[in-house]
């Protein structure tokens, strides 16, 4: 049977969208520090829609993203799962960071999404592990934004 699954996560940072969006937009994950070794551009350059993102994980993930959009008129870059290894128990993982900005204060809320189609159990498995890794992920922005102060 299969499934579309939605996760999205989300976290006000009290910086401006363009602090916050200069360490978004090279989508180098080079912020998530607890979870990734390493990241490199492949198949195109860094601020180009189609480039590829090999991204090296602690736990020995390696996977590969391609940007499909990029903008930086709305702050935001949505990526493609193209391959991983170990394989996951998707068939299709969509995913977006969005920032806009909070007018009130100059903050910024930060939005990451990801829309997983798979086929199998694991659905619930798929979600929490994402849901995870985003307040993961999330927090080691608030860090390397913290470092910037």
């Amino acid at each position: 049977m299969n499934s579309a699954t939605r996760v999205v996560e989300s976290r006000v940072f009290p910086h401006s969208r363009t602090t916050v969006w200069n360490l978004i937009r090279p989508a180098d994950f080079k912020f998530w520090t607890s979870a990734v070794t390493s990241a490199t551009v492949e198949g195109g350059a860094a601020a180009e829609v189609g480039s590829q993102r090999k991204v090296t994980f602690k736990d020995g993930t390696v996977q590969r993203f391609q940007i499909v959009e990029l903008s930086d008129v709305l702050c935001s870059v949505t990526y493609e799962l193209i391959e991983s290894n170990p394989p996951v128990p998707v068939s299709a993982a969509i995913h977006s960071i969005k920032l806009t900005k909070v007018t009130y204060d100059n903050s910024t809320l930060v939005e990451w999404e990801s829309d997983f189609s798979s086929s199998g159990d694991q659905s619930t498995q798929v979600l929490e592990d994402s849901r995870l890794k985003k307040k993961e992920a999330l927090e080691d922005l608030a860090k390397a934004l913290a470092k910037k102060q």
